[in-house]
C-alpha cells in the first residue's frame, strides 16, 4: 500500500510511504532551490519529519533524473566567479549554508537511508549520496569531477567522507587528478554498494530498502550512530569548508578586477 507521509507535493519533491519505507523523490536538482528560503524550509521541515516518525523503517532518496553533471555545475558557478557584487556573495553564502543544513540533515536523520541516483553527476551530488547509508546507482552513472576545471576546492563534505571511506592518500589522488570516476570504480571502492541497469533502478532501489525495513531496526540504528561516531567532526568541517570556498572566491574575483 501507497501513502503520503504529509501530501508533500512540490516543485522539487514529492514523498509517499510504500509500506514502512518513505520515499523522497526529487524533481530537480536542489542546487538553485537551497537558496529560496520557502523551498529550502519545507525540505528541512520534511527531513524532520521522517527523522520523528518511528513507523519509518528506512527512508529511500531517488535523485532527479536531471542531474547536475559537470558542465552544468560549471556554468552554475561561472555565473557567481564573473561578478564581485556584495548581493552574489550574499547568495552564494546563503547556498552554502543550505546544504550544509541538508547534509547534517541527511547524515544525522533517525532511519536508515538508501540513496538511489543515476546519470553524468557532479561531485557535489556524488557528495551528497555519501551521507547517505547506502547507494545505489545505475551502471552508466558517472561521478564527474570539476574541481581543477572549475579552480574551487570541492563543496558538500567530499573531502571528508572520502579521507574517511578511502584514506588521505586515495582521497588526495582522485581529487588533485581531477579524473571522473565510473561504476566500477566507484563499485570497487565502496563510493556504492549496488550497481544496476536504468531501468531498474527504482525497483531495485525498493527491493533493497525493504530488505533493510525487514532487518531489527534497533540493530540498524545502534550501528549508525556508532559509524557516525567516527565522523562526529562533520559540522565543523562544513563551516570550515565555507570559510575556505569564500576566500578562493575572492582570490578569482580579485584577479579578475
Amino acid at each position: 500500500m501507497t501513502q503520503s507521509l504529509d501530501n508533500n507535493d512540490t516543485d522539487l519533491f514529492t514523498s509517499e510511504r510504500v509500506e514502512d519505507v518513505e520515499v523522497l523523490t526529487f524533481h530537480k536538482h536542489l542546487l538553485h532551490h537551497l537558496t529560496d528560503l520557502p523551498a529550502k524550509t519545507r525540505i528541512l521541515e520534511y527531513l524532520d519529519s521522517v527523522s520523528k516518525d518511528p513507523t519509518i523503517r528506512v527512508f529511500l532518496i531517488l535523485a532527479a533524473p536531471q542531474r547536475l553533471d559537470k558542465e552544468a555545475y560549471l556554468d552554475f558557478y561561472r555565473q557567481y566567479l564573473s561578478t564581485s557584487t556584495v548581493a552574489d556573495q550574499t547568495l552564494l553564502k546563503r547556498l552554502y549554508n543550505g546544504l550544509n543544513q541538508f547534509i547534517m540533515k541527511l547524515y544525522t536523520i533517525n532511519p536508515f537511508v538508501v540513496h538511489a541516483g543515476s546519470g553524468n553527476t557532479a561531485f557535489l551530488f556524488m557528495n551528497l549520496s555519501l551521507a547517505c547509508d547506502y547507494r545505489i546507482t545505475s551502471e552508466e552513472t558517472l561521478f564527474e569531477n570539476p574541481v581543477m576545471d572549475l579552480g574551487l576546492p570541492p563543496k558538500g563534505g567530499g573531502v571528508f567522507f572520502l579521507s574517511h571511506m578511502l584514506g588521505p592518500a586515495k582521497c588526495a589522488e582522485i581529487l588533485y587528478s581531477g579524473r571522473d570516476i565510473n561504476m566500477d570504480e566507484a563499485l570497487s571502492l565502496g563510493l556504492v554498494n549496488r550497481v544496476v541497469k536504468p531501468e531498474s533502478l527504482r525497483t531495485s532501489a525498493l527491493e533493497i530498502a525493504h530488505a533493510f525495513a525487514h532487518k531489527s531496526p534497533q540493530a540498524l540504528f545502534g550501528i549508525k550512530k556508532l559509524l557516525g561516531y567516527g565522523m562526529k567532526d562533520l559540522e565543523g568541517f562544513l563551516e570550515y569548508e565555507n570559510k575556505i570556498l569564500e576566500t578562493t572566491l575572492r582570490r578569482h574575483q580579485h584577479e579578475e578586477m
